[in-house]
Formats: structure tokens, C-alpha cells, sequence
């Protein structure tokens, strides 16, 4: 966990981080993942970080999530859109005193 901390809370590792994972999720390199790639490619990823306590978002969560990772609605996720949604997490993580 301290790792993921440590990552937050650095600005350049965070960019490099969100960068590195994008490209995992965005295999094809076309810029943007459909709705259905990104939840199956998050999920993957969530589950290798194996973060304690981590919870499966609530309907609520991810209604909120759908509007931060693509905001137009065009049913594609880019990478600002991905960014966006990693830092809400962060600032939420923080609020708690989590991160």
C-alpha cells in the first residue's frame, strides 16, 4: 500500500504510472477503450494490485465514474478520461485519510 502512497502522492510518478497502465488497457493504441474494455481491463488490474480492503464500486460509484471517463458520452474512454477517474480516487482516498 505504501507503494500506491508513494505514487499519489508524487506528481511525475503519478503521471508515469497513469501512463504505463493506460498503455495496458489501451493494447491497441488507438487512444480511447470502449466501456466494456476498460471495466474488463480495470477489473484485471484491481484485482493484481490486490489492495486490502478494496471494495466493487457501488451502482451510485459507477454512474459517477461513466460521467468523469467520458463526459461527452460518446461510449469511448481516453486517457484524460481514465486520468480523471484516478485522481477523484486519490482526492477521495485522501479525504478518508486512506492515501
Amino acid at each position: 500500500m505504501d507503494k500506491y502512497k508513494e505514487i499519489a502522492n508524487d506528481p511525475a510518478k503519478l503521471e508515469a504510472s497513469l501512463k504505463e497502465t493506460w498503455a495496458k488497457i489501451d493494447v491497441n493504441g488507438e487512444g480511447s477503450v470502449t466501456h466494456e474494455a476498460f471495466r474488463v481491463a480495470a477489473e484485471a488490474i484491481a484485482k493484481q494490485m490486490n489492495i486490502p480492503g478494496m471494495k466493487p464500486p457501488t451502482e451510485e460509484e459507477k454512474a459517477a465514474a461513466k460521467k468523469l471517463v467520458d463526459p461527452n458520452n460518446t461510449g469511448r474512454i481516453t486517457f484524460e478520461g481514465f486520468k480523471a477517474l484516478v485522481q477523484a480516487g486519490i482526492a477521495k482516498g485522501k479525504k478518508e485519510g486512506k492515501i
